[in-house]
């Protein structure tokens, strides 16, 4: 997070990776090749949540950030989102890589593997959430659509910084 004119400014970049039943990479895609396209947008109610978490009165713990959902959607995101545009499915989010905290910008970084018989449809958007239905959405990304089949499996890396 840094501030200008007074703004918490956060932004978050997803890659995604498909491979084949032999673990080889088929598919990359990274979003946003530049921060200024308007492709990767971390939510107002997703800033809210952050600011919430950071005043100990309102902070709850047990709704942390855990669980990524990929979906169908294509529709860029926008500050009002509080979903997925067509959510298809939502895990756990499996490791989180938080080194970079201490760095300059900050950063925080949360994967996810889809395995062969989850997600399988043709995917263009991920999002960060609080809970494994429903919740808070913190980002939502799009991204050129990938097809995913029983065939291939799927990684997910979403980078919240400033």
């Amino acid at each position: 997070m840094s501030e200008q004119n007074g703004l918490i400014n956060l932004r978050g970049y997803v890659e995604i990776a498909l491979y084949d039943a032999q673990r080889n990479e088929v598919d990359r895609i990274k979003a946003p090749i530049q921060w200024e396209k308007n492709d990767n947008t971390i939510v107002t109610a997703g800033r809210r949540f952050v600011l919430q978490q950071i005043i100990s009165s309102d902070m709850v713990t047990s709704q942390s950030i855990g669980y990524m959902a990929v979906g169908t959607g294509t529709n860029a995101p926008a500050t009002s989102d509080s979903a997925l545009q067509s959510e298809t499915t939502r895990l756990a989010i499996g490791t989180f890589t938080t080194t970079n905290l201490t760095s300059n910008p900050p950063s925080w970084m949360a994967q996810m593997s889809l395995a062969t018989n989850q997600g399988n449809t043709t995917l263009g958007e991920v999002g960060l959430f609080n809970s494994s239905s429903g919740g808070t959405l913190l980002g939502r990304a799009t991204f050129s659509t990938i097809n995913k089949t029983t065939s291939n499996t799927l990684g997910l890396s979403y980078t919240v910084s400033n």
